[in-house]
């Protein structure tokens, strides 16, 4: 017999909103307001670069606040590039907050979801300004009954403290009865197995996961057959 949760904890980027693209997006009209070149190859390696400050951070190596322009500092020493990495976090924050596509049936997903009644939260680590002003320009807003932005929270995923908060401001608190649903190994699903709740990983492109995941889906519409 299928477990029963009553409530999901949704991450936002790349599970629901397509960030790769956002991020995309945000980062060509960041690099030509600033004069910088512009390319695939640049922009996959500011990805790459990006990521790995997350990383940093989500280990606890360092604090959020450095990842903002410590990437694009990075950026500019790697390309031998001119530029003011602070004002750059700036305008790629504004830039970025424009950025709300969604990920291939995200809506349906969730208009499923609804209608069985679950309650949906959405869980993401980032700026409260940023994340806020995409949910809010968004289409599948109206899904959403919590929106909790690591930046509100004083704490982000994986950490336990995180989940804690999260739950503390929800009406469930056994947690036999919540999800956690993502995209990512190393914040979502290691940050819902430390908090002791099931998890779901969207997994698209077939990657080898690091921690044992509840359950794995391919594209968010398989979701629906887990609820």
């Amino acid at each position: 017999m299928m477990k029963k949760y009553t409530t999901l904890y949704f991450d936002l980027d790349n599970t629901l909103l397509d960030f790769s693209a956002a991020e995309h997006k945000a980062i060509r009209k960041l690099f030509a307001l600033h004069n910088l070149p512009i390319s695939d190859e640049k922009i996959a390696k500011y990805s790459v670069i990006n990521h790995t400050w997350w990383q940093r951070f989500e280990k606890g190596e360092i604090k959020k606040e450095e990842i903002y322009s410590g990437r694009f500092r990075e950026y500019l020493e790697f390309y031998s590039l001119n530029g003011d990495p602070i004002k750059m976090a700036e305008d790629y924050f504004d830039f970025l907050s424009e950025g709300y596509d969604l990920i291939d049936g995200a809506d349906k997903a969730l208009d499923y979801i609804k209608q069985k009644g679950y309650t949906v939260c959405i869980t993401t680590n980032g700026m409260s300004r940023t994340q806020y002003r995409r949910i809010d320009n968004c289409t599948i807003k109206q899904y959403f009954d919590y929106i909790f932005v690591s930046e509100d929270a004083g704490h982000q995923k994986p950490e336990v403290e995180y989940f804690d908060y999260v739950m503390a401001n929800t009406p469930e608190k056994d947690k036999s009865k919540i999800l956690v649903i993502g995209d990512s190994m190393s914040s979502d699903i290691l940050g819902g197995i430390n908090f002791g709740v099931d998890t779901c990983w969207l997994n698209p492109k077939g990657k080898s996961g690091q921690y044992k995941t509840t359950h794995e889906i391919a594209n968010i519409m398989q979701i629906c057959d887990i609820l």
